[in-house]
């Protein structure tokens, strides 16, 4: 049913006034591009592009052009899944997010069947043994629908597997799946090294990649670096989210987020806000974390969805992918993260390109030159 030849059949306007009628959104050129790589069925894609620019739009768009397609998408959260599957609804694409909870063989009956046109999982899920896609491999009528299998957040594949050793195995996908079925890797954070790694343990040579790098700046986030003024168990440096002068009956001055990369900090910090509103108004401000309940981070991340003002303190678990238009400011606590972490945190800000956001850094004096000199100084006067 797949035709090799669908993107040179397609031009650029067929494919965009087809986007923009089924999801209401018109698509950029790379997006087209991508997609049109996507379709030649010959190479496996990597697309490289700044948060919030559209990366997740090109995992579906390939199904507006193969009616009876499957995308397969390996997610590194299962928040994300839902997020994709609450969208595609919308536009009336069927979609199923498999994970340890819903990886039962009735919905893996529906899969075969043909019932979901998107499918999104998990690492671990996907790579059980004797699990119901290992069985979904060896199922000729499904595995002639699959499109591609989709990698998203695919900087984790390499950067996670020291704790999901899954992602270390990723590449066993490779000799599962049929020559035919390619990957499609997207992220904002894929540097040279990261990229290298990750080719690795997928299999993916050059010459059969097609490659889209666009820059990952964001101009509509003003970056801000900020040094740490007092004892780290205080947290006073946040006092300035609630000002003094702040009115409780106007919203507060920020929608924000502040990433922690320890549980704890991140519940003391909340609390520490939240000892400073009046106690109608205390539940502005949470804590969101992995140890919560799927349930409870769902309702979570929905009531902050709707919500005008207030924050999260949260760790990675809200991190990558939440795609949330309105939020102002975004805060890394300390300089605990590497750089690509640190850029897809502050990629969580101004996701709606037509408002601006601060993302401020807030660091440690160790780290700043001027105080390193200090001490040198002091020592030298000793």
């Amino acid at each position: 049913m797949r035709s090799p030849s669908c993107s040179q059949t397609l031009l650029l306007s067929e494919i965009r006034d087809t986007v923009e009628k089924s999801f209401g959104h018109r698509p950029c050129l790379w997006q087209i591009l991508v997609v049109q790589a996507i379709l030649k069925h010959d190479k496996d894609v990597i697309s490289i592009a700044a948060t919030g620019s559209g990366k997740t739009l090109t995992f579906w768009m390939p199904l507006l052009f193969i009616p009876e397609g499957v995308q397969v998408v390996i997610t590194p959260l299962n928040i994300l899944g839902k997020q994709n599957v609450d969208s595609l609804k919308k536009v009336g694409i069927e979609a199923i997010t498999v994970t340890a909870d819903t990886a039962t063989e009735k919905n893996f009956q529906a899969i075969s069947e043909g019932k979901y046109r998107a499918i999104v999982t998990n690492i671990e899920t996907i790579s059980k043994p004797g699990g119901g896609f290992e069985k979904l491999w060896l199922d000729k009528g499904f595995m002639e629908r699959v499109i591609s299998i989709v990698w998203d957040e695919s900087q984790c594949i390499g950067k996670w597997g020291d704790f999901r050793p899954e992602y270390k195995a990723a590449g066993n996908l490779r000799h599962l799946i049929p020559k035919t079925i390619r990957f499609y890797l997207t992220s904002a954070t894929l540097p040279t090294r990261v990229l290298d790694e990750i080719k690795s343990i997928l299999g993916i040579r050059d010459e059969n990649t097609y490659t889209f790098f666009r820059s990952n700046d964001r101009p509509n986030v003003h970056l801000t670096v900020r040094k740490m003024k007092y004892p780290l168990n205080s947290y006073k440096d946040l006092a300035f989210l609630i000002p003094d002068d702040w009115d409780p009956t106007t919203p507060l001055p920020y929608k924000f987020v502040i990433f922690f990369d320890n549980i704890t900090d991140s519940i003391n910090a909340a609390k520490y806000l939240r000892a400073h509103l009046p106690l109608p108004l205390k539940d502005k401000i949470k804590w969101f974390n992995s140890e919560m309940s799927v349930e409870f981070r769902d309702e979570e991340s929905a009531w902050f969805k709707d919500a005008k003002d207030g924050g999260l303190a949260c760790t990675e678990s809200f991190g990558m992918g939440i795609d949330l238009p309105d939020i102002n400011l975004v805060i890394q606590w300390r300089a605990t993260c590497d750089l690509c972490t640190l850029w897809q945190r502050f990629g969580r800000a101004a996701r709606d390109f037509e408002i601006e956001a601060i993302a401020l850094f807030l660091v440690e004096p160790m780290y700043f030159d001027e105080t390193k000199e200090e001490k040198a100084a002091r020592k030298a006067a000793r």
